[in-house]
């Protein structure tokens, strides 16, 4: 062993055994179940470890310093090389290793290793080290080669595939390098892979070779020695030799081809391309692009799942795959040719392929290399597919594309890939990624093109490939992504063990609204049978879900459990533990706005820049920013973070900039840099194409347009959201402007029919039996039209709802509300009260909009009580500002308030200054305030002794008031005449009775001070 500690076996000691598993301890081979496997000295020396120390906790530092002392590794060769010794064991054995998340790994062997001197008893006579010999001969080799398509370079400048068999191994061996393939033994994935032979590694050669005396009993026949060829067992080709670990799960695995490539299968191909890299060698980019070209056949086809090598190392749940070994690298003797080259798994053997040729030949090579794996994986899939059609420059660019690419620095990608593009315009596949990266940019137009133009650039190819292309390319058109989730609903029906389809199917349903869908396919219990990427993209998929449903507990919830599962997978796993801790900060912003989260997202912005990701990480750092108590309206940080996704095209991040500005502005008072800034925003956002943010972005323009009094755009507005079927949060606000626009026009049965319909649209995320804040909301505009309908007992309740709201304005609303709801059950008393309660609170938001429209709520009902010095002084203190902000309906409203200030004083000059400035603001069909001036207009007639004129007025307000429901109207208008003015139609009951039997005794204008002949006081009491 590598480390020098004694094992608890005696020094003579040639065999362990255990359980079926032998080891040899003299020649270093381990014999699982009969099948003889060749470890490399350091996997052996693991292996050795954990069985010399059972049931104790290996740290991973520990592991790696006592199994590569002295070498700088990384933590994923650990994890491959526990993953290939769990492979080594088998299915039955490989619960051995225990992983103890974030600490090491226990070897929790069922029984005590054994050891003797002599052989324990003879395995089957079958070995593994037969699958090393290739089951190819030239004569099917040269089958395979002439089914590749031409390339478009002499195939003169290229070598034939090299396929060894056992039969001519003696004959010419390859050229190898050995730096390059060295780190197959020892490598997950990423950089700083430990080469075993090199002038720049200052460690232990290998040992000189050997030969090696057969296990005990175990016949010639079965393990053919002197045929085994020269090269793979001298020098660092022996490394090659754990590649047997693999090779005896391959057998197992390898029976034949998939034998369905048009229906759904049970039991999918999986596949892992892992890139054997040396980052000390400069030619890198082959290999990347071999991995790109070959992984994107592979993983469209419905029939495969192609994993990460992160899934590999985390161990998860899916089923083992098919391993496939890519290495590029200089020629020993030529380092200007390049040599690359693939060993893939056979029907129960390995095959290896390689080409050598000048980089200028690389991108053909890859072609070549591709077919030919194809071919020997799925032969039924080898064609048809597209050429590769891009140099050598244009290669060389790509690959750092791809870093980005599987960093997703979206920005980085965009920019890289749009340079690819233009040096290799048919190049389909970069084309793809291109119109990928733009549309998580929201860059929505420019990826539609993209897209589209490859889906032409990359045929021909098999039929269902062509659909899937198909299928995103509708994704990438944000105006067809119903269509597009159609689509994916087709693929996930047609192919239901290819989770990415279902993943996808969800994500554009949650961007089309249709969010309860959504939540039911990333629900399905399905989930935990996938691997370990898949099931944290789902977890992270369903908090998103969660946060556009308006429930941050459960966005939380999922946020926390993805976190969860990246961290224990460990290495290769930061990317998704820095998104899950953005969720989880976002979560806790959602459900506690007044909490500072800035640390939490300073520390997911670190993890994301620590993994690679700028662009998520930009965006993180914007939500720190949001997080940040604001010391202003204008923030120079913010306009750096727009400045800089401006630069990289992150159009999502500069309209979520764009709106979290505008929202300061409003706070600030500034409506009209608010208004600005969200027009921005919009025309950002329909550029993009993204319709969620385009319907949150019309919701707060829809608000603006109410507010400044213009109905007829808001009518656009509304008309455009009702089409979008929105769902969540955003269904929630477009119901309350919904209904406060039918509110203003008298149409109060139809208000709450709104309202009621998206309450019942919320019950199946109702968490407990309290108020949640959505209902709260409901509840606030709910009452104001039970108040005018005359239901005082059901108002009280809306009221007692409103106020369990976490905003102060609705709060400010529920105390104005109910003052007003107890001034017309006659209880003046109790109106007063509350009206000082919400008088102390107000100038803590006087200086916000939410604040001034609180101010006016506020006057309202202080002139019904006789106050109109005090609502004067509200009124005139909110009327600058709403002036500058260009809100003209709670201008009118204010007019109105002074109007009836006036009037109640006799002031009636004053009073038709007053509503003749608030009729100039008001649209045609804003029956709230006009039939407060109309009131007014039948007082001033009567005032001036014209009672023609003052019973022809309140004789047409009547009939509307009666035609829209308005109770509290006709009292109103009822209380200024006597008694049988009105006439009584339809067989209706008299407004006095109707209004005694509701309770609702204070509807009435007495406190205008008419003569005391229009008082309706006796006119009530005698009714009941």
């Amino acid at each position: 062993m590598t480390d020098q500690r004694s094992p608890p076996w005696p020094d003579d000691a040639r065999y362990l055994h255990l359980n079926g598993l032998v080891i040899d301890l003299c020649y270093r081979r381990a014999c699982v179940e009969g099948i003889e496997v060749e470890l490399r000295h350091r996997i052996f020396d693991l292996l050795l470890l954990l069985m010399s120390e059972p049931h104790t906790l290996h740290r991973r530092t520990d592991l790696l310093e006592r199994v590569w002392p002295g070498v700088i590794v990384e933590d994923a060769n650990l994890s491959q090389s526990i993953w290939l010794l769990r492979r080594v064991l088998g299915d039955e054995r490989k619960q051995w290793i225990r992983t103890v998340p974030r600490s090491g790994y226990v070897f929790d062997a069922p029984a005590p290793v054994q050891w003797s001197i002599a052989a324990p008893c003879p395995p089957s006579p079958v070995a593994i080290a037969k699958d090393f010999e290739s089951d190819i001969t030239p004569e099917t080799d040269d089958v395979l080669d002439g089914a590749i398509a031409p390339v478009d370079v002499a195939t003169a400048a290229l070598q034939q595939a090299v396929v060894v068999s056992a039969e001519a191994a003696d004959a010419s061996p390859p050229r190898v390098d050995d730096r390059i393939l060295a780190p197959l033994v020892d490598a997950d994935v990423g950089p700083a892979i430990e080469p075993e032979v090199g002038p720049a590694v200052a460690q232990e050669a290998e040992p000189p070779f050997q030969p090696a005396a057969p296990l005990p009993h175990v016949s010639a026949a079965a393990r053919p020695a002197a045929s085994r060829p020269r090269w793979l067992r001298a020098g660092t080709w022996m490394v090659f030799a754990l590649v047997a670990a693999v090779m005896s799960f391959w057998a197992t695995r390898s029976a034949g081809p998939a034998t369905s490539s048009h229906a759904s299968t049970t039991d999918p191909r999986s596949f892992v391309l892992i890139e054997v890299e040396d980052r000390a060698n400069p030619v890198r980019w082959p290999v990347k692009l071999l991995r790109e070209w070959l992984g994107w056949k592979l993983d469209s086809l419905p029939e495969v799942r192609l994993l990460s090598e992160s899934d590999l190392a985390a161990d998860t749940n899916a089923q083992s795959p098919q391993v496939i070994f890519l290495t590029a690298g200089s020629a020993p003797n030529d380092p200007s040719q390049v040599v690359m080259r693939v060993r893939l798994p056979g029907a129960g053997k390995e095959q290896r392929l390689e080409l050598t040729g000048p980089a200028s030949q690389v991108p053909a090579m890859v072609d070549q290399l591709s077919r030919q794996v194809m071919s020997r994986l799925l032969p039924q899939r080898a064609d048809p597919w597209p050429p590769l059609v891009l140099d050598s420059t244009a290669a060389r660019r790509y690959a750092d594309a791809v870093e980005a690419i599987d960093r997703r620095d979206w920005m980085t990608a965009a920019a890289i890939s749009q340079e690819v593009v233009q040096q290799a315009p048919r190049f389909g596949l970069a084309r793809m990624q291109l119109a990928q990266a733009q549309s998580r940019l929201a860059q929505g137009i420019s990826a539609t093109g993209h897209m589209q133009a490859a889906t032409t650039l990359l045929q021909p190819a098999p039929a269902e490939v062509v659909a899937l292309m198909r299928a995103k390319a509708l994704a990438a058109d944000p105006q067809r992504h119903q269509q597009a989730a159609a689509a994916f609903a087709t693929l996930s029906a047609r192919y239901p063990d290819k989770s990415g389809y279902a993943l996808e199917h969800a994500r554009l349903l949650s961007q089309t609204g249709n969010l309860q869908q959504s939540l039911k396919i990333l629900s399905a219990p399905r989930w935990e049978r996938e691997s370990m990427g898949v099931r944290i993209a789902r977890l992270l998929a369903l908090s998103g879900v969660h946060q556009m449903l308006g429930d941050p507990e459960r966005m939380r919830q999922d946020a926390a459990s993805a976190e969860r599962l990246a961290r224990d997978a460990g290495t290769g796993w930061e990317l998704e533990r820095g998104s899950a801790m953005l969720q989880a900060a976002i979560a806790d912003t959602v459900q506690y706005e007044d909490r500072d989260n800035t640390r939490q997202y300073e520390q997911a912005a670190a993890q994301l820049e620590s993994a690679g990701n700028a662009t998520l990480a930009l965006y993180a750092r914007f939500l720190s920013e949001v997080a940040t108590p604001p010391q202003g309206a204008d923030n120079p940080r913010m306009e750096n973070l727009l400045t800089q996704a401006r630069a990289g095209g992150y159009r999502r991040l500069e309209i979520d900039i764009l709106a979290k500005v505008a929202g300061r502005h409003f706070a600030a008072g500034d409506l009209v840099t608010y208004r600005k800034r969200l027009d921005e925003a919009l025309l950002a956002s329909r550029d993009s194409g993204d319709a969620l943010l385009t319907n949150r972005l019309t919701l707060a323009l829809l608000v603006e347009d109410i507010v400044g009094g213009r109905f007829d755009v808001a009518d656009k507005r509304l008309q455009h959201l009702r089409q979008a079927r929105l769902q969540g949060h955003p269904a929630v606000a477009l119901a309350q402007l919904d209904a406060a626009l039918d509110t203003f026009r008298g149409r109060h049965l139809h208000s709450i029919a709104t309202l009621d319909g998206a309450e019942r649209a919320l019950a199946p995320q109702q968490a407990g039996p309290g108020v949640s804040e959505p209902q709260a909301r409901l509840a606030c505009f709910r009452a104001e039209s039970r108040l005018s309908l005359g239901d005082l007992a059901s108002a009280r309740s809306n009221w007692e709802r409103c106020a369990a709201s976490d905003e102060p304005s609705n709060r400010m609303t529920a105390i104005a509300g109910r003052a007003r709801t107890e001034l017309l059950a006659g209880d003046r008393d109790g109106a007063r009260k509350l009206l000082r309660s919400a008088q102390e609170q107000l100038p803590t938001m006087t200086s916000r909009p939410e604040g001034w429209e609180s101010a006016i709520q506020i006057a309202t009902v202080l002139t019904r009580t006789g106050n109109t010095v005090e609502s004067d002084r509200l009124y005139r203190q909110a009327l600058s500002p709403l002036r500058s902000a260009g809100y003209e309906f709670l201008v009118a409203h204010a007019e109105t308030g002074l109007a009836e200030n006036a009037a109640a004083r006799g002031e009636w000059a004053t009073s038709r200054h007053h509503g003749l400035r608030a009729r100039r603001a008001l649209p045609a069909d804003a029956w709230s305030l006009h039939r407060r001036l109309d009131a007014l207009d039948i007082a001033q007639a009567l005032s001036r002794g014209d009672r023609r004129l003052a019973l022809a007025l309140a004789s047409r307000l009547d009939a509307k008031a009666r035609r829209l429901g308005d109770v509290l109207a006709q009292m109103e208008i009822h209380s200024l005449l006597p008694r049988d003015a009105l006439a009584v139609e339809d067989g209706r009951a008299p407004w006095v009775v109707v209004a005694a039997r509701a309770g609702v005794r204070g509807a009435t204008l007495g406190w205008l001070n008419l003569p005391p002949r229009q008082d309706t006081t006796a006119l009530l009491a005698s009714a009941r």
